[in-house]
């Protein structure tokens, strides 16, 4: 399970604090074994209606049939000729990325999101044969004729990505990992996060854990229709990674990475978005200010612009 959200980590709080005025703030950032830059961006103080989503039909990848929205070959912009894949949280759909969905298009992506198993329109599939993400990110991809990509992957949906790195690393042109505990392995790693959640955390409100204050005080609207697209039925399918998700493994990928979160999300507040950073060898990090677990919502105008600048200098 991978919910999240709110207090700000002591650390990010401050370098925030430093440049209140700039557009966002840089600073040094010992990520990865060649180093890396942090960037600190703004916090949204509107939002804009959530536009509706195109192109959803079924695909069928063995074993089950997936919930697909696929925007189709882009015609035009610097994105011609190449896909972004989004992978979505625990609380969302492949129906959820309406933020992302028309903008990355309209830069001539071919853009496509999908349910995962046991999520909004997509099968559960055979209780005695779960799959993995992986695997049924690259059979998708193969039934869709789809050859090398942009993979993001964003909370639950980002326990895919380092996988994904290891497994196929000859598919994916870039790769975002966001808001997200990846996956990882690591007795320490998971100790901590054990650590960080209060005694029935799990019976809070998922608005709570997921969404930051900021975003809950002055969008009550927006957070409405969060909810309406992440409250729906799931099916949970545990599917195990394919690789062993340890530093060493995680250190070998040479996929170049962008990672990042909110300062609210009590996941992975920026202490830990920077200690993961310091394994992932090609590596930007990226902080939204007050933001939560869902910064594609809380802070979508920021995340797109970062993701697409991203992108763009990773096309090949």
């Amino acid at each position: 399970m991978n919910r999240r959200n709110i207090l700000a980590g002591v650390a990010g709080a401050s370098v925030a604090a430093l440049a209140p005025s700039a557009a966002f703030a840089a600073v040094e950032q010992a990520g990865g074994p060649k180093g890396g830059r942090e960037k600190v961006l703004p916090a949204q103080t509107s939002w804009d209606p959530l536009p509706a989503m195109t192109g959803r039909k079924l695909v069928q990848i063995p074993d089950v049939r997936l919930a697909v929205w696929d925007t189709g070959e882009g015609r035009r912009g610097p994105g011609k000729g190449q896909t972004v894949v989004l992978m979505h949280p625990h609380t969302g759909n492949g129906g959820s990325w309406g933020y992302q969905q028309a903008v990355f298009a309209a830069e001539g992506y071919r853009v496509i999101s999908y349910s995962r198993r046991g999520y909004h329109g997509s099968d559960a599939g055979p209780s005695d044969r779960p799959g993995t993400m992986v695997g049924d990110l690259l059979a998708l991809m193969d039934a869709l004729g789809v050859g090398k990509f942009h993979l993001v992957g964003l909370a639950a949906g980002a326990f895919a990505a380092f996988d994904a790195g290891l497994s196929a690393p000859d598919r994916l042109l870039s790769c975002t990992v966001g808001a997200t505990l990846a996956g990882i392995q690591e007795p320490s790693w998971n100790a901590v996060t054990t650590e960080l959640l209060p005694e029935g955390w799990f019976n809070l409100p998922e608005t709570f854990r997921e969404l930051g204050p900021s975003y809950r005080a002055a969008k009550p609207k927006a957070m409405a229709t969060w909810i309406e697209h992440t409250e729906l039925p799931v099916t949970t399918v545990t599917q195990p990674p394919q690789n062993k998700l340890l530093w060493p493994a995680i250190e070998s990928i040479r996929t170049p990475m962008l990672l990042l979160t909110g300062d609210c999300d009590l996941y992975l507040p920026p202490t830990r978005l920077r200690e993961l950073a310091r394994h992932v060898r090609n590596s930007e990090v990226v902080i939204f200010s007050e933001a939560g677990h869902a910064p594609h919502w809380e802070s979508h105008r920021e995340f797109n612009s970062t993701l697409l600048s991203f992108i763009r200098k990773h096309r090949r």
